[in-house]
């Protein structure tokens, strides 16, 4: 399929499209070319995402880390079957350090929806870490796999077209990804990453779409500022940046912790979203939600974000040492 044919299936009935709709087309039609949209899924709690986006965070946290966050965006737009069509994404993590490594092992696997869309990306990875003055630096690597698929039967064009009345079309790409995270306890921390190294690129499907995956690059930053009159209360204020080569993502984000048990906070997202977070954490156990007021028009009725975290090292008995007694030699 040409880029024109898309061009008029999208054209034609722009002025009669839902929200739904034009969001499926225009997702089909960026694939016609280079994509220069940003193609890995957007988190508010990005604060407690470091791990799906910068291998070098693995290990650091001296403990055995699992972590999942569930987004739901845009909520209330589908397509004319009642479908729901906005914006769904989960992404569970979880990281462990590894003496014998000098490092960490990590794992994490995300599923991404849009449209009819749905991208499932696995990525294995491990990085090194190592004292820095006060801290610890990871510097860290992982192997990636993504399949993206397209439900096509649920297409709908205008004009008649074989193309669009498929089944499932699927491709697989193989990628790497590099990182590296700094991180002092109760103080500072900042990374540096870039995913999709390879910007592989594949045929999609018996159309002839092309579909080129983009090198994203992210840079998270952040302090714990303590009150000197009272040490319960903790000021995190912290920035996130994702860039594509093209187009960038800046949140800006303060948080208030209490007790190191609950917390509350905003974040701004330029020209898109202003969020508010909640949270709370008890013994190995946390709990975070987001929700985003959108500052657009295609935003609904806003996002909900939900980050569920269990974290617990391994506390390994040391074996008792035994002695003989030279009275019994």
């Amino acid at each position: 399929m040409t880029g024109k044919k898309l061009i008029e299936i999208i054209i034609k009935p722009v002025n009669h499209l839902k929200p739904a709709v034009l969001l499926s087309l225009i997702s089909i039609f960026m694939c016609t070319g280079s994509l220069i949209a940003q193609q890995e899924p957007q988190f508010t709690l990005n604060m407690f995402n470091h791990m799906a986006v910068n291998p070098g965070y693995a290990g650091l946290r001296d403990a055995i880390t699992v972590t999942g966050i569930m987004r739901q965006q845009w909520i209330g737009i589908k397509d004319d079957e009642g479908h729901r069509v906005s914006p769904e994404s989960i992404v569970v993590s979880g990281d462990s350090p590894v003496r014998l490594l000098r490092g960490g092992v990590a794992a994490t696997i995300m599923q991404d929806k849009i449209g009819y869309f749905k991208d499932i990306y696995v990525r294995l990875g491990y990085a090194y870490n190592r004292p820095v003055g006060d801290g610890e630096l990871g510097i860290g690597f992982n192997v990636g796999f993504l399949n993206k698929s397209l439900d096509m039967g649920k297409l709908k064009p205008v004009d008649d077209d074989p193309i669009l009345k498929g089944a499932n079309e699927s491709t697989m790409f193989t990628d790497l990804a590099f990182g590296v995270f700094y991180q002092q306890p109760g103080g500072l921390y900042a990374g540096l990453s870039a995913t999709q190294l390879l910007e592989g690129s594949r045929e999609f499907g018996n159309g002839g779409l092309d579909y080129k995956l983009r090198r994203h690059y992210y840079a998270a930053a952040g302090y714990e500022i303590t009150w000197i009159r009272n040490p319960a209360y903790v000021l995190i204020p912290g920035a996130f940046v994702k860039f594509d080569g093209t187009t960038a993502q800046v949140d800006l984000n303060a948080r208030l912790q209490y007790n190191e048990k609950f917390w509350g906070g905003l974040t701004y997202r330029f020209q898109e979203t202003a969020a508010v977070m909640v949270g709370m954490s008890v013994k190995d156990l946390s709990f975070g939600y987001a929700y985003d007021i959108p500052l657009s028009k295609i935003g609904g009725a806003g996002s909900h974000e939900v980050m569920l975290r269990y974290s617990f090292k391994l506390e390994l008995e040391k074996a008792r040492r035994s002695f003989r007694n030279t009275r019994f030699l």
